[in-house]
C-alpha cells in the first residue's frame, strides 16, 4: 500500500522552514518567487510559511521582499552566549591576538565543514571568509584538518565529502594526499594551511583537549596571517599553550558548575 506524506507533517514543515531560512545565507532580500525557485517549495506553501515566519519576527519584509528578521539575530546571539567553550575561550583568544598580532579563530567541525565559533582580528586587516557562524570545507582549513586528523577512522570517512572541493591551486584535492596529511598532523600535533583556503594566507592550528578524552578534540584554534609573515616553528608552542589554557579554563568551569549543582 502506497502512502504519501502530508504537507503539514511536522517533519516536512521543519524541513521547509529550515530550507527557507537557509536560503537567505549570503544573499540580500528575496521575493516569494526567488524563495520558491531556490527551495523548490510550492508557491502557495512557501507564501504561507513566509507569512508565518514574518509574524513571529524570524523574517521581515520591505515592499515585496523578505529578509532575516530580529528573531534570527537574537537566536544567533543566544547561541553564542550559551556556548560554554566560546565563553571560556574568548579571553585567551583576545590575548593570543594581542601577543602575536595575528587573526585568531576558534572553530569546530560540523557535517564535514569548519564552523567558526569565534574570530579576533590581528593588527593586520585580513580579507577572510571566516566570520562567526560561517562554514568552509574542513579539509581546506588548518582548524578543520587538525580535528579530522584526530578523529576515529570511521568518523573521518563520514566527515569528508567526495570529491574534495578546491579553493585555490594549493588546496588538497586527493583523498590519499589528505590522509597522508592527517598522518603528519598526528605526528606533529598541529596542522597548517598554506594558501589552501585563501591565497596569500597561512594558518597554524591545534586541537583543544586530548583526543582520547570524551570532550577533547571537538574544537580547535588557529592563528592566521600573510604567509610571508608567518613564523610557523615559533608559533607552534604559542598556539599549543593557548589551546591548553582554554581546555583548563573549560574543565575548571565545568567542575565549578558540578559543585554548584551538587550543593543545591
Amino acid at each position: 500500500m502506497r502512502t504519501t506524506r502530508k504537507v503539514d507533517d511536522p517533519v516536512s514543515v521543519v524541513d521547509r522552514i529550515s530550507a527557507i531560512l537557509e536560503t537567505f545565507e549570503g544573499t540580500g532580500p528575496l521575493t516569494l518567487s526567488q524563495v520558491t525557485q531556490r527551495t523548490g517549495i510550492p508557491r502557495s506553501t512557501a507564501h504561507r510559511l513566509l507569512e508565518q515566519l514574518l509574524a513571529k519576527r524570524w523574517l521581515t519584509r520591505l515592499d515585496h521582499r523578505y529578509e532575516l528578521g530580529s528573531k534570527s539575530y537574537e537566536l544567533g546571539q543566544w547561541a553564542l552566549n550559551q556556548n560554554r567553550l566560546r565563553l571560556g575561550a574568548v579571553p585567551v583568544l583576545n590575548q593570543l591576538a594581542r601577543s602575536t598580532g595575528l587573526t585568531v579563530h576558534l572553530a569546530a567541525v560540523n557535517s564535514g565543514d569548519t564552523l567558526y565559533l569565534g574570530r579576533v582580528p590581528g593588527r593586520i586587516p585580513l580579507t577572510l571568509p571566516s566570520r562567526v557562524g560561517s562554514r568552509m570545507p574542513a579539509h581546506l582549513t588548518a582548524v578543520g584538518k587538525v580535528i579530522l586528523a584526530n578523529l576515529d577512522e570511521d568518523k573521518v570517512r563520514g566527515s569528508i565529502p567526495t570529491p574534495l572541493r578546491k579553493s585555490t591551486q594549493y588546496s588538497i584535492d586527493s583523498q590519499d594526499h589528505l590522509h597522508q596529511e592527517f598522518e603528519r598532523i598526528r605526528e606533529r600535533g598541529f596542522a597548517t594551511d598554506r594558501e589552501e583556503s585563501v591565497l596569500g594566507i597561512a594558518c597554524i592550528a591545534t586541537s583543544i583537549g586530548p583526543r582520547d578524552h570524551l570532550y577533547g578534540n571537538r574544537s580547535a584554534i588557529s592563528v592566521c596571517g600573510p604567509i610571508d609573515d608567518m613564523k610557523m616553528n615559533k608559533l607552534v608552542s604559542t598556539v599549543r599553550i593557548a589551546a591548553r589554557d582554554i581546555w583548563d579554563t573549560c574543565v575548571a568551569n565545568d567542575l565549578r558548575s558540578q559543585d554548584r549543582s551538587e550543593a543545591s
